[in-house]
C-alpha cells in the first residue's frame, strides 16, 4: 500500500511539472492573442492592441481662414432630415472648442435632432487676479517712503554690473533676442472677425437661422458678438454664466434667452442669474427663461443627457413651429 502511494505522489509531480511546461509553451500565443506581451515582468503592448487605442480625429473639422491664419473649427451637419438651423458654441475659457462636458455633446447630439452645429476657437487670455496682503503693501509704501543717501552710489554699482554682464555675454544676449523675435506669434485674431468668418460660412450653406450657445466665459463672447453681425442671430443660450455686467444688454435683447447653471456651479453663477432673472421680471421680459441642472457642476459632468435634454426642450418650443418634429 505505501508503495502504491508512492508512486500516485511520483505521477502527480510529474503530471504538475508537464502541465507546467506546456503553460509555458502557451505563453507567448496566449499573449499575443490578448495584446499584452510580458518582457522581464513589465507589460509591453503590441501593435494589434495599438491600433485599437487610436485617437480619431476631430469629427466634422474644418480650419478657417480668418486674416491669413487659420482657426480651428468643427461643424457637423444635421443628420435627421430637418433643417431647423444652426447653433455656434462658445467654450468657456481654459477649454478647447473640442472638449467634453458642454460643448462635445451638444455639438454631436444637437445635429442628431435637427440643428446643425459649428464650434470653433475663441481668443479667451487668462487674466489671474493678483492681490497682495495686507503686510505686503505695507513693506511695498515704506520701501517707497525711505529716502536713502547713497543713490548715485548704487545707480553707479548698477551700471557697472549691468556693463560687465553686456561685455561678457553680448553676443548671448543679442541670440536669445533674436530667437524671441523669431518666435513671435502673429497678432491674435479678434474674436469678433473670428465670429464674422463662421457666420459667412453658415450664410453660404443656406442656413438662415443661427442661435448661439455660450459656456462660462464664452457666454460673455457671445453676447457682445450679439449686435455686430450681419447675419441676425435668433436665440441665445447662456449656460453657467458668472456674474457679469450685462443687465442693460439683457434688457434691450429682443431675441429668446436661456439660462442653464447647475446646483453645483462655479461660485456667485446661481446668485448672478437670480439677480438677472428679477431684472428681466421687472421689466416684463416674456421670451427670458431660465432652467436649473439639480446636482450639476461647472462642467455638467455626469448629467450631460440632463443639459441636452434642458437645450432641446427650449429650442423645440421657442423655434420649432407646432407638428414639426
Amino acid at each position: 500500500m505505501k508503495q502504491i502511494y508512492v508512486v500516485f505522489l511520483y505521477c502527480l509531480v510529474s503530471w504538475s511539472a508537464f502541465a507546467a511546461d506546456d503553460m509555458t509553451d502557451m505563453g507567448d500565443e496566449s499573449s499575443i492573442e490578448t495584446g499584452v506581451v510580458e518582457i522581464d515582468g513589465a507589460a509591453e503592448t503590441d501593435s494589434k492592441s495599438s491600433m485599437m487605442r487610436q485617437i480619431s480625429p476631430v469629427a466634422g473639422y474644418q480650419a478657417l481662414s480668418v486674416a491669413g491664419q487659420d482657426i480651428d473649427a468643427a461643424y457637423l451637419e444635421e443628420s435627421l432630415g430637418e433643417r431647423y438651423g444652426a447653433i455656434v458654441l462658445f467654450h468657456d475659457q481654459g477649454e478647447a472648442f473640442e472638449s467634453n462636458g458642454v460643448i462635445t455633446p451638444l455639438r454631436h447630439q444637437l445635429a442628431e435632432h435637427g440643428w446643425s452645429t459649428l464650434t470653433l476657437t475663441f481668443d479667451l487670455p487668462f487674466e489671474p487676479n493678483v492681490m497682495l496682503s495686507a503686510s505686503l503693501d505695507k513693506e511695498a509704501m515704506s520701501a517707497e517712503g525711505e529716502e536713502t543717501d547713497d543713490v548715485d552710489a548704487s545707480d553707479e554699482e548698477a551700471e557697472a554690473e549691468a556693463q560687465e554682464t553686456e561685455d561678457a555675454s553680448g553676443d548671448v544676449n543679442d541670440d536669445v533676442i533674436d530667437n524671441t523675435a523669431m518666435k513671435a506669434d502673429l497678432p491674435p485674431v479678434p474674436n469678433l472677425e473670428r465670429i464674422e468668418a463662421a457666420l459667412a460660412m453658415l450664410q453660404a450653406k443656406g442656413i438662415k437661422q443661427v442661435i448661439f450657445l455660450g459656456h462660462g466665459k464664452g457666454a460673455e463672447v457671445a453676447i457682445d458678438m450679439l449686435d455686430s453681425q450681419t447675419l441676425p442671430v435668433a436665440g441665445l443660450i447662456l449656460v453657467g454664466l458668472s456674474d457679469v455686467d450685462v443687465d442693460d444688454d439683457f434688457k434691450g435683447l429682443e431675441i429668446p434667452v436661456l439660462e442653464v447653471y447647475g446646483t453645483q456651479d462655479l461660485p456667485g453663477v446661481a446668485m448672478a442669474i437670480k439677480q438677472r432673472k428679477a431684472s428681466m421680471k421687472r421689466v416684463a421680459k416674456p421670451n427670458y427663461a431660465v432652467r436649473q441642472i439639480l446636482g450639476a457642476n461647472h462642467v455638467f459632468y455626469g448629467l450631460e443627457p440632463m443639459l441636452l435634454m434642458t437645450v432641446r426642450s427650449w429650442l423645440k418650443a421657442t423655434f420649432i413651429k407646432p407638428g414639426r418634429k
